[in-house]
């Protein structure tokens, strides 16, 4: 049996409705991050596909005309002030939806990705970068539906939004006027990286594959109740998705990632499955995983526990 490693300091209680797919999150992070520094992207040891641009990168691109950043925190904080040039995308509205079953929180459709694409201005050969305020976890969402759909060049600004203003970099409330496109993805989506509840229920007896749990240890033991069943997928592994990301909002080194998931059973040489609550947060885990390490079989189960806490034929254990 897999070795359960919680990595949580402390068991957090997540909010939300019992059935409801909304990904919610408290905040826990300890300290200051005016007191910590953060590294060069290089001395990191990423991988060299690693899709991570600094606070330093973007500055030096805000008039880049192939360059167009996208906020995806709310409209109330982007009126109030954001990075000069980004555009206001809502995250869960533009990168979840409904299924046909209606599961929420679902990966959308091309056609309204590319929609919310052309509305911002952006073309196929645009380089999109995206910052939230949420440790990065809803723009590894949007890297992830990117990457579904095959947009050749979408980024993640390290340390997000928290660390462009701990740095003092440049805010601004004007909004800049984009010129519509008629944005359309070519070509069939890579479902390479999207897992289904069938893969999740197969991989329980299959040694070569694992079931990577993003949430909280409350989540997965089945004390914080989100679906109408609680708990965890046997054999799954728990690495709450927060603990890749330092005080300052930037990633962790690569060694320091490597350890975290090694010692919870995570390694290369497998398929990994990751979930959450409605895909978020595994969709983060992803991007660490794929991203940042390199690991070449990293899958999301984007159904997450809203489907499969909420299936009566789901193996579950708690």
């Amino acid at each position: 049996m897999r070795r359960l490693k919680s990595i949580c300091s402390v068991a957090l209680l997540c909010v939300g409705p019992a059935c409801g797919g909304a990904e919610t999150e408290p905040e826990t992070t300890t300290g200051t991050p005016e007191a910590a520094e953060v590294s060069s992207i290089d001395d990191r040891g990423y991988a060299p596909s690693a899709r991570l641009v600094t606070t330093e990168w973007v500055q030096a691109h805000l008039e880049d005309p192939t360059v167009l950043l996208i906020d995806l925190r709310s409209r109330e904080e982007y009126d109030a002030g954001h990075i000069p040039g980004a555009v206001h995308l809502p995250a869960k509205e533009t990168f979840q939806a409904d299924d046909p079953r209606g599961v929420p929180g679902m990966l959308p459709g091309d056609a309204h990705i590319a929609r919310a694409l052309g509305a911002i201005g952006a073309t196929p050969e645009t380089t999109l970068v995206l910052y939230d305020d949420e440790k990065s976890r809803w723009s590894a969402r949007a890297i992830w539906v990117l990457s579904v759909y095959k947009h050749a060049d979408a980024r993640l600004m390290d340390g997000a939004w928290k660390l462009w203003k701990v740095e003092g970099r440049p805010v601004t409330d004007n909004v800049p006027t984009k010129s519509p496109t008629d944005y359309a993805f070519s070509g069939p989506p890579d479902t390479s990286i999207v897992a289904t509840w069938s893969d999740v229920v197969a991989s329980i007896d299959d040694p070569a594959t694992v079931v990577c749990d993003a949430r909280s240890a409350a989540e997965y033991e089945g004390q914080s109740v989100r679906a109408a069943r609680s708990g965890h997928v046997p054999g799954s592994v728990l690495v709450e998705w927060s603990q890749a990301v330092g005080e300052t909002g930037a990633f962790l080194p690569a060694d320091d990632l490597r350890a975290l998931y090694e010692t919870a059973g995570v390694t290369s040489d497998q398929v990994t499955l990751a979930l959450c609550q409605s895909g978020v947060r595994a969709a983060h885990t992803w991007f660490v995983l794929n991203d940042l390490l390199g690991y070449e079989n990293v899958r999301v189960y984007d159904g997450s526990w809203v489907e499969y806490g909420n299936r009566e034929d789901s193996p579950i254990a708690n």
